[in-house]
């Protein structure tokens, strides 16, 4: 005799739903991305220092956000580079230099250079996440990264106003949160590398208190973020987000 064994409906539910749970998109990954990144209002104080073969250069940085970095007002507070200021409004870019006593737009061929020397350029200071809105997205074979499983995520370029034509993005499954970005050229070549360091929550989301960006066409080069603070949500001077601001 033959018997026929039936699965409880249970059980198949339950399976069911962890399949479901598994079956995560590249747009949702992507998603909780960007929604882990979203503020309103941003303090902070950033150490960066710029290593060029044998020669190091330290930067101190003050400086506010807004609107997911939409916004953003940056100034140098180290010797060498005080009262350097920077203004980013969408995607306009303005610097302050004080012994001048002058403003300058950046725009055109200077988007390519570094800031201040560094491996960060200004195109890279221009992107503001909502990475759906401007790359075309899929899932590519997962990896480990210091024994954090990730999810691997491809994003080609579907509008002409952005620095990199794909991006290839390691994201901590736990966390959603990236932990290495690899950047090309529309020609394929790797361009950039960023990786994230020392996570902390703050405010609800998991930051990178480290950040460390390699530019591969330099030799030698290498430019350390480390945070020595980050606010969110917090009340902005007035008016920071102006021309005017600059010159204070």
């Amino acid at each position: 005799m033959k018997y026929k064994y039936k699965l409880p409906g249970f059980i198949f539910l339950w399976v069911f739903s962890v399949i479901q749970i598994k079956a995560i998109t590249p747009e949702e990954i992507i998603k909780a991305v960007d929604k882990n990144a979203e503020f309103k209002t941003q303090s902070f104080g950033i150490t960066m220092k710029i290593e060029k073969g044998a020669r190091t250069l330290i930067k101190k940085i003050e400086g506010y956000g807004m609107t997911n970095g939409r916004k953003s007002f940056m100034k140098f507070i180290n010797p060498e580079d005080d009262g350097v200021k920077y203004l980013k409004i969408e995607k306009e870019l303005w610097i302050y230099f004080p012994d001048a006593d002058d403003i300058m737009k950046i725009s055109g061929h200077m988007l390519r250079q570094g800031m201040m020397g560094s491996d960060i350029s200004y195109e890279d200071m221009m992107e503001s996440g909502e990475w759906e809105k401007k790359y075309s997205i899929r899932l590519l074979p997962e990896e480990t990264i210091e024994n954090i499983e990730c999810y691997v995520v491809e994003l080609k370029a579907k509008v002409s106003d952005v620095a990199y034509e794909k991006q290839i993005m390691a994201v901590d499954k736990k966390n959603l949160v990236p932990l290495k970005v690899d950047m090309y050229s529309a020609g394929g070549r790797l361009i950039k590398k960023i990786t994230f360091h020392d996570f902390i929550n703050i405010s609800g989301r998991i930051t990178a208190q480290k950040v460390i960006i390699k530019d591969t066409r330099k030799k030698d080069s290498l430019t350390t973020m480390e945070f020595a603070y980050i606010k969110f949500n917090e009340k902005l001077p007035p008016k920071v987000f102006t021309k005017e601001f600059l010159r204070r």
